[in-house]
């Protein structure tokens, strides 16, 4: 793909496809780190709480919170008409409680247009993509959309020790040929996953187009950006629930 797709290869509809069919066995206990961005919301389950899904995909993170609240609604925000078909799809269960917006968060106007202010604002795997200076503007230009306690929650990609970067990768491959056996009851090598993965990288145009900072740098920038009670509040090698409140 070429450098000036801020989308990263998601508007093509064969990576979309491979990646509904395959995230929950190649992310490391994926079913966790979603379930858990939803457990975290503070409030009683009969709240009516407004929530904005930022890079909501094909609306996993949506469908958890709409479910466990059965008076919320949810905004859900991405750049992919290909992604939005399939989160419309899935959530059209939930009825006028989901709105969709089709916008790119890597430019400031993905906030035209938006019901703000929201209660919470999520994200999942989605802000890795944007450049390092972006993602400090993005975390901004969040803050500004939610109410006083309002809450952030990114669950996101994260840069890897050095020193333990090498380990990091031979884990996620065990975790993922795991997660593989469960799902399919077939048990393939290593080999044979990490030939998928890099024909699937061939396939996107050899790059996945990732700015992954560091935890540490991201909790710095939430801070800068005026959130408050900002802490990592999960974490499983380099995948992360992170964020904070609009106080």
């Amino acid at each position: 793909m070429a450098d000036h797709d801020t989308l990263c290869g998601w508007g093509n509809q064969a990576k979309v496809a491979y990646y509904l069919e395959n995230a929950d066995i190649i992310i490391p206990r994926r079913r966790e780190q979603i379930g858990f961005v939803a457990e975290l919301f503070p409030w009683p389950l009969d709240t009516a709480i407004a929530v904005a899904d930022l890079g909501a995909g094909f609306g996993a993170i949506s469908d958890q919170i709409l479910n466990r609240y059965p008076k919320s609604a949810v905004t859900c925000i991405d750049g992919s008409a290909e992604m939005m078909g399939l989160a419309r799809e899935r959530l059209a269960k939930y009825g006028a409680r989901v709105r969709f917006h089709l916008a790119d968060l890597a430019h400031p106007s993905w906030r035209d247009g938006l019901a703000a202010p929201f209660d919470a604002a999520v994200s999942g795997l989605a802000i890795h993509h944007l450049t390092d200076e972006r993602k400090r503007e993005l975390y901004r230009e969040v803050r500004d959309l939610l109410r006083p306690g309002g809450l952030f929650l990114n669950n996101d990609i994260v840069a890897a020790p050095a020193a333990l970067k090498a380990r990091f990768e031979t884990i996620t491959l065990n975790v993922i040929q795991e997660q593989d056996r469960a799902r399919r009851g077939v048990a393939r090598s290593i080999d044979q996953i990490q030939a998928e993965m890099h024909e699937q990288l061939r396939l996107s145009g050899g790059q996945h187009h990732s700015h992954i900072a560091p935890l540490a740098a991201q909790l710095a920038w939430l801070a800068e950006a005026g959130f408050k009670s900002i802490d990592c509040y999960w974490k499983y090698l380099d995948f992360a629930v992170f964020g904070g409140a609009r106080e």
